[in-house]
């Protein structure tokens, strides 16, 4: 990563992230304050997962050990507060205090709650490493709901709180999520099948 990077990664670990809660915020003002009102609160189970996956990976290149603890802190939020205990999918939005806010399910979530499971997994051993590969399986689980569908190769989009879809067509701004995650499995199957010498 370049001097940009850096400075959003700083960024999010110094404004994004609540130091209280650990959790990352979605609205800010001017001076990076809290947003007043309801949508400072708001908290999106998706976006814990993705700066999981950006801060690990950023943590990586960085040897930062602080990048890390923050992101298995944002994993652990969307993993407690955010997946629907009936649908076993991550759903759209919370409050700051982890309460469901917006109980609809989009595939893009899901995806990136794949990608940080993963590639948490990769930094992990023993019982954390097999919690993030539980997690991954869990995560391949949820999108698999999203693309069952009559035409293969597409994908369902919305998933209502009562685990049906809304039918419109698929958004391909759903595809550079979907990507994404496929080249995240990529990379770990690779690794998985490097000698151990290697790997290590």
């Amino acid at each position: 990563m370049d001097g940009a990077g850096d400075e959003i990664a700083q960024l999010a670990m110094s404004r994004f992230i609540d130091a209280r809660s650990g959790a990352l915020r979605e609205f800010f003002a001017g001076d990076w304050a809290t947003y007043p009102g309801m949508e400072g609160r708001i908290v999106e189970p998706g976006h814990q997962f993705e700066w999981a996956w950006l801060l690990t990976r950023w943590g990586q290149s960085r040897g930062s050990a602080d990048a890390l603890v923050k992101a298995e802190r944002l994993f652990e939020i969307g993993l407690r507060y955010g997946i629907c205990p009936d649908r076993k999918v991550a759903v759209m939005a919370l409050l700051d205090d982890f309460s469901t806010h917006d109980a609809t399910a989009r595939l893009w979530p899901q995806t990136e709650w794949l990608k940080s499971a993963l590639r948490l997994a990769e930094v992990s051993h023993g019982i954390k490493r097999a919690y993030y590969l539980s997690a991954a399986q869990a995560a391949c689980g949820a999108m698999q709901r999203f693309f069952e569908v009559p035409v293969p190769g597409l994908w369902r989009d919305k998933m209502h709180a009562d685990g049906s879809f809304v039918v419109e067509p698929a958004p391909a701004s759903s595809f550079y999520h979907i990507a994404c995650a496929i080249d995240e499995l990529r990379l770990w199957s690779e690794a998985e099948r490097m000698p151990q010498s290697v790997a290590a």
